[in-house]
């Protein structure tokens, strides 16, 4: 079975405004690459090297990051959509490249399945499509599903409160048969909405599979926190240093002596000054901390500034920005290049210094 791969990457990620407007969701860093380097590496350890990735909104900045972290024997093609063509319909419009078994997934959702097992199973069942499956503690934002003998009997998307049958949620990564693209006749075209509904119509066996491994779906500034504390107790490894507690993702040890560092993915070329405490978040490439910062669940891109005893509690910063001495930022976002003077006290805030447009 020649498995080829399908990456759903055109998303313009709202929900995660104003960090979007600058940096596709699906290549917002998660403990140290892409989110959707996850996946692609999921699939590239089952041995598919064939990826097609349909994409639309800041198709440029995508391709690029996609490029230069991709394993070099994955060969990538992609698919760029004038206009939304919807989830299935963004699949339908590469079939022609498509000519056996495939795996669909989408590039905005972190996860890193073991795909050679969802593989097996949908060929032990000579299924002609099967839905990777999680639970999750709020369905209203996923198709929900109620299973029979390992086949989907009842399927809701994005259920009202009153509507909930059940936990369990569709992943949004698909394993088909080509013939099932036969369904789709117009775009745009949904799966949950438009192709699951068709196929139980036509008694066309969907069958379900409880996922294993790393899920979560990074919508909102928070997930993003929380994927790379994810990431980072899965992948991070103990140090023997004093000022390193739990486990971490350290790139580069030389500027953080002065530091203390718990549970963080910690980048290159960190300058940290005395008494800087970072706990259960990620510092970018090139960050600079004077002394007394702390940094707590919180999320430093590359290039930031934070001037002396200034306190960043479950926020984003992104990059390029400097705050200035003796602030205070929580439950904030900070959009790319700002500088902030001192004594800044920012709470449950998003600063967006612009709009970005749109690449389309």
């Amino acid at each position: 079975m020649t498995v080829k791969a399908v990456v759903m990457a055109g998303g313009k990620g709202t929900r995660l405004r104003p960090i979007t407007y600058s940096i596709p969701k699906p290549v917002v860093p998660i403990a140290g690459k892409p989110c959707m380097l996850y996946l692609l590496d999921s699939y590239y350890s089952a041995g598919i090297k064939d990826v097609i990735v349909t994409t639309g909104y800041k198709f440029s900045s995508l391709i690029t990051s996609i490029i230069e972290n991709r394993h070099n024997d994955q060969a990538i093609l992609f698919s760029v959509e004038k206009e939304p063509a919807g989830t299935a319909g963004s699949v339908k419009m590469v079939s022609n490249f498509i000519d056996d078994t495939f795996i669909v997934g989408s590039g905005d959702i972190l996860s890193d399945f073991d795909i050679s097992e969802i593989l097996d199973f949908h060929k032990k069942n000579k299924a002609m499509i099967t839905i990777v499956l999680t639970e999750v503690e709020d369905p209203r934002q996923f198709g929900i599903v109620e299973m029979e003998n390992d086949r989907i009997v009842r399927f809701l998307e994005k259920p009202e409160k009153d509507q909930t049958f059940s936990r369990i949620a569709s992943t949004g990564i698909y394993v088909l048969e080509p013939e099932v693209l036969d369904y789709i006749k117009t775009i745009p075209y949904d799966f949950a909405n438009d192709l699951f509904p068709e196929l139980m119509k036509n008694n066309i066996d969907i069958y379900g599979y409880m996922g294993k491994g790393v899920w979560l779906d990074t919508g909102m500034p928070n997930d993003l926190i929380t994927a790379n504390q994810i990431m980072v107790e899965k992948y991070g490894k103990s140090n023997d240093e004093d000022f390193i507690g739990g486990k971490n993702i350290i790139l580069d040890m030389a500027g953080i002596h002065n530091a203390r560092v718990e549970k963080c993915y910690i980048g290159k070329n960190i300058k940290a000054g005395d008494g800087v405490q970072i706990k259960n978040s990620a510092v970018y490439d090139n960050a600079v901390l004077e002394n007394n910062v702390e940094i707590t669940n919180s999320l430093l891109m590359s290039n930031v500034t934070v001037r002396s005893n200034t306190k960043i509690k479950n926020s984003v910063i992104m990059r390029n920005c400097v705050i200035g001495e003796d602030s205070e930022i929580v439950e904030s976002i900070i959009a790319p290049d700002m500088d902030l003077r001192g004594k800044s006290r920012i709470y449950n805030v998003s600063l967006a210094s612009k709009v970005i447009e749109d690449e389309m």
